[in-house]
């Protein structure tokens, strides 16, 4: 009797010790955090994030990541992180191509080069989608999504009204003038976002001053025995062109872009677009997500849209902005392996095709391209009429883009609001460059 109650008492001390310990290793997994926009704003559905985060279950089985992506929008998320980047929250970040070089000039991402150069996958990589992660010879993202500016628009619109596709500055501004007005204002032929601060705003502007600066940037960088100089190129005729164009979009008794529509961005600029509201809008393969969203946006989207080139200046050439979107990590994570343990993740064959063919985008790894998901789930038409437009890409600077893209809109608002003429605003933009460079801001 005394026996049985021993090893009793013993077989119970080995239960809980077992299950203390089980809980101690599950307490002890390592906790990882990923901000991104798509997640948040639904560029991707919420289906795809609960496949994404099961999947993520078995694939990362010894971490537990966090299914909070962040605060959404690309200039919030870019704020927070920028605010609390050493707290090591997140460990990974997604962005934008002009948020890498934000993220080095305030040493908050951490340099990728001897992790990607051990990985076995690294040459199956685009090398020009790698090329404007590289920062004074390093590499600060790993690239999951590129694509070129294009022009989408309505055919049915144009064919209704006996209109041609516009091909310069001018024949846009008289084709979506032609649309507003036959159409009595219910349907406006061309939108452009112009809020100060939005993300789609600052790569529209790039677009138009990339056609008229012969695909130069506005300005020119330098690195000579370790010291980098930054030098303004760009001259106040080629900003006049630009703000010029949008003065015109908005001028008139049935003006190309909806007045009641100025300073504001890609939240009215997409959703407007598969809704209806505007004929023609330059465009990236994401909008392809919002299909799903009611019977409207999928007709629009899958059977009454075309791709094609943005419209240039006529003293200028075809040009557009070159998106690559990167995968970061923070400087400050408190586990640096298991943080790219997460980016190779996020950034495997499957999941870049998976992410890609549910938002539209372009993978940035060769393998990925080459899976039969964008075959079959009909998307390949839309990703070549963005793919067509690589060629005549181009990516921004690595410099701090923030108040420049920010005295861009300004400058732009300034001209659509009437507020100066767009010449004055040009002189001005052009004054506010110079100044950034001064105080060493770029």
């Amino acid at each position: 009797m005394k026996s049985t109650r021993v090893m009793y008492k013993i077989i119970t001390i080995l239960l809980i010790f077992t299950l203390v310990v089980g809980l101690s290793f599950a307490a002890e997994k390592t906790k990882l955090t990923f901000w991104n926009m798509p997640f948040v704003t639904q560029e991707v559905s919420p289906d795809y994030v609960k496949m994404w985060e099961n999947d993520a279950k078995t694939a990362l089985s010894a971490y537990v990541v966090d299914n909070y992506y962040g605060p959404g929008k690309y200039k919030d998320q870019r704020d927070k992180f920028l605010l609390q980047a050493k707290t090591g929250i997140p460990d990974v970040i997604e962005g934008l191509l002009e948020d890498t070089a934000v993220y080095v000039s305030n040493d908050s991402i951490e340099p990728l080069d001897a992790y990607f150069s051990e990985w076995a996958e690294s040459n199956q990589f685009v090398e020009s989608t790698l090329e404007p992660l590289r920062i004074n010879g390093k590499l600060y993202g790993i690239p999951y999504n590129t694509n070129a500016r294009a022009l989408i628009y309505r055919k049915d619109i144009l064919e209704k009204y006996g209109l041609s596709v516009p091909k310069t500055w001018d024949e846009l501004i008289d084709t979506a003038r032609k649309i507003t007005e036959k159409s009595n204002k219910e349907i406006f032929g061309f939108y452009v976002c112009t809020e100060v601060g939005d993300p789609r705003a600052a790569q529209e502007f790039i677009t138009w001053y990339f056609q008229v600066s012969d695909k130069k940037n506005p300005f020119d960088i330098t690195t000579v025995e370790g010291k980098r100089t930054v030098k303004v190129v760009a001259t106040a005729d080629q900003l006049e062109k630009v703000l010029d164009l949008y003065g015109k979009l908005f001028e008139g008794d049935f003006p190309a872009c909806d007045p009641n529509q100025r300073g504001t961005g890609w939240p009215v600029e997409d959703p407007g677009y598969v809704a209806g509201k505007w004929a023609m809008a330059p465009m990236g393969p994401w909008l392809w997500g919002r299909r799903t969203e009611n019977d409207t946006a999928k007709d629009i989207l899958e059977n009454k849209t075309v791709i094609t080139r943005i419209p240039y200046s006529k003293d200028g050439v075809p040009a557009t902005y070159l998106e690559v979107k990167p995968i970061m990590m923070s400087k400050f994570s408190k586990d640096k392996n298991a943080a790219w343990d997460l980016i190779k993740y996020i950034t495997s064959k499957e999941k870049m095709a998976q992410w890609l063919v549910v938002s539209g985008g372009i993978p940035a790894r060769k393998d990925s391209l080459n899976m039969d998901v964008f075959e079959k789930a009909g998307i390949q038409w839309w990703m070549q009429g963005f793919a067509n437009e690589l060629p005549i890409s181009v990516a921004m600077s690595p410099i701090n883009w923030g108040p420049v893209s920010e005295a861009n809109l300004r400058a732009v608002n300034y001209v659509i609001y009437g507020e100066k003429s767009a010449k004055d605003a040009a002189q001005w933009l052009l004054d506010s460059y110079n100044d950034l460079n001064k105080k060493n801001t770029l």
